[in-house]
């Protein structure tokens, strides 16, 4: 529930001020002060010196001031609403309901009845209320003088409250290795937590000795709260941290492994089976200096997938585009499949993780994103998305899409000034240089499969992707100079696999040419690689699976991520058993 309620209403009749509406804005507890005045006759109030126009004028009846209760009742804050089943005209707000109703003589405050100084009555669909009764249920003060009424009172803001951080553990005292589950029973009544920050927090401690974890909680106000708890570890050792992470580490988490027991795993046997996709990468040249052009070009038809990932090293905003341009005398039709982006982000691997993750989520939908059509002899803009925000300088973007087009289309890959229009520069835009390190090029078989005749997982074994000997890297052509290219590390193809996994098997992933950040389609559902954080080296396996009791059939498909350094090798690793 929120505090500030009066901020979503809607305004009457021409303009009400939101700062009049909103008293909450102030950082600072306050007291507001309302000044509303009328003439009679008149449908024109001045509120806090700023002239609104009520629904209805003021009203002389019986010798006394009618006003029109909705026009009055939102500059108090009120939302006002008709309950259709009674009949009534609703006002409320925080604590307080007021119920009104044509005819009536009596108006309900809370559930009390309060008598009306005359009969409510209903005119040009508009309630009108006497002005006294209004001032008496407000605790306004009311000035009379002759046809002139001036409404006064006063609002007390208070400053919004911070929120409670509170969190527990199961226990209090654990040996070294022994799971710690944790649960945030943080709150706040009146507003929104939006971040939470942990500092200590660890699934298991395994140096014995009291560990401090702190929560702090920030609400949608910038206020915040601190909880610290102790936790006491004894001498005694349940679990290594590696016999931890095998049982425990939730899929998108990670946990040590020694790098050189990784190569006396057994190696996986398997067959290839390529697919006849189209695969396009434009990584060349990564790093933008400030040049203006096309990254790449090439004509395509049918299906296709294209990677884009650049990096702005120049002190200037660049924006990137993908133009589709229809040489042919009949419109085309073009429709984007899949599509993820990452960034504009200052880190690369984050941004090639988030691209993958995103691509992997929209693939799995298996809903086009859109549909467009390029007329005849016109250049379109494809993917929007990457160019709307500029890439600052060192700033890197990463983007997978999966495309349909439905006759031949030249697709270009457009590097320039945001302040340009790509279509209208496109002619006159060079080819920029290759940089002679990343991929350029396109590729036809931009798919493959893994078969594997075993069940993985009863002894240590691990899958070599992306070392270009059981896994060899892909090769095509750069459209623009016509030469051979190899896509080294195979960045940007997809791979599926269907496994035979044993009982009590983790299927995790150790990074072994560097960093890793990617992430996984496991049955259907995205798992990062990692949540929150990437594979930093060979000391670290991300948890991709877990099988429980029974012999699974595990279903893989994954495209390997730009900014990140292959190879990988996937690890089938038997859960020891529990020892409580």
């Amino acid at each position: 529930m929120k505090r500030n309620k009066s901020c979503s209403l809607i305004a009457f009749s021409t303009i009400l001020a939101w700062q009049l509406l909103c008293p909450f804005a102030a950082a600072e507890a306050s007291d507001a002060s309302h000044v509303l005045a009328f003439t009679a006759d008149k449908a024109t109030m001045s509120h806090n010196g700023q002239e609104l126009v009520a629904d209805q004028p003021v009203v002389k009846k019986d010798n006394l001031a009618y006003i029109p209760l909705k026009s009055v009742a939102l500059l108090y804050g009120f939302s006002v609403t008709y309950d259709a089943d009674t009949k009534e005209t609703v006002a409320s707000k925080e604590d307080m309901t007021l119920r009104f109703k044509a005819g009536a003589k009596t108006i309900d405050v809370n559930g009390t009845a309060v008598e009306s100084a005359g009969d409510i009555f209903s005119q040009k669909g508009s309630l009108m209320i006497p002005l006294r009764t209004w001032a008496g249920i407000m605790e306004s003060q009311l000035k009379v003088s002759g046809s002139e009424y001036t409404l006064s009172w006063t609002e007390v803001i208070a400053e919004p409250s911070p929120p409670v951080a509170k969190f527990k553990t199961d226990k209090s005292v654990y040996r070294m290795g022994e799971n710690i589950e944790y649960d945030d029973l943080s709150e706040d009544e009146y507003s929104e937590i939006v971040k939470r920050t942990w500092t200590g927090k660890a699934p298991a401690f395994f140096e014995p000795g009291e560990h401090e974890v702190t929560l702090r909680v920030e609400n949608e106000h910038g206020k915040s709260d601190t909880i610290t708890h102790k936790i006491t570890v004894t001498n005694d050792s349940l679990y290594t941290p590696i016999e931890h992470g095998m049982l425990y580490a939730e899929p998108g988490s990670k946990f040590p492994v020694d790098r050189n027991d990784v190569l006396g795993y057994e190696p996986v046997t398997y067959t290839t089976t390529p697919s006849p996709m189209t695969f396009v990468r434009s990584n060349s040249p990564e790093h933008l200096y400030g040049e203006e052009g096309i990254g790449y070009r090439d004509t395509l038809t049918g299906s296709f997938r294209i990677n884009i990932h650049n990096q702005n090293r120049s002190q200037q905003d660049i924006s990137v585009y993908l133009l589709a341009t229809n040489h042919g005398t009949t419109d085309a039709n073009v429709t984007l499949n899949a599509f993820g982006m990452g960034g504009p982000t200052k880190y690369v691997s984050t941004s090639g993780k988030t691209a993958v993750s995103r691509f992997l989520d929209s693939l799995a939908k298996s809903e086009p994103v859109r549909t467009m059509k390029v007329p005849a002899g016109e250049s379109v803009v494809v993917l929007p998305e990457i160019s709307k925000s500029p890439m600052k300088g060192g700033l890197t973007m990463t983007s997978y899409s999966e495309i349909h087009t439905d006759q031949e289309l030249e697709f270009s890959v457009v590097i320039l000034n945001p302040d340009k229009d790509p279509i209208e520069a496109l002619p006159e835009l060079p080819v920029l240089e290759r940089d002679g390190k990343h991929v350029r090029g396109t590729f036809p078989e931009g798919n493959r499969t893994f078969h594997v005749n075993q069940v993985l997982g009863a002894k240590p074994q691990r899958m070599i992707i992306g070392d270009n000997d059981l896994d060899t890297f892909v090769t095509g052509s750069d459209s623009v100079t016509g030469l051979e290219e190899v896509n080294i590390g195979n960045t940007g193809v997809l791979y599926d696999i269907e496994l035979r996994v044993a009982p009590h098997t983790l299927v995790g992933l150790n990074a072994r040419g560097g960093h890793y950040a990617g992430a996984f389609l496991v049955n259907g559902k995205v798992v990062n690689m990692l949540d929150g954080s990437i594979l930093i080296n060979p000391e670290e396996v991300g948890v991709l699976h877990r099988t429980g009791d029974q012999e699974e059939t595990v279903y893989l498909t994954f495209v390997l991520a730009s900014g990140s350094n292959l190879p990988i090798h996937m690890l089938f690793l038997p859960i020891p058993e529990a020892n409580e």
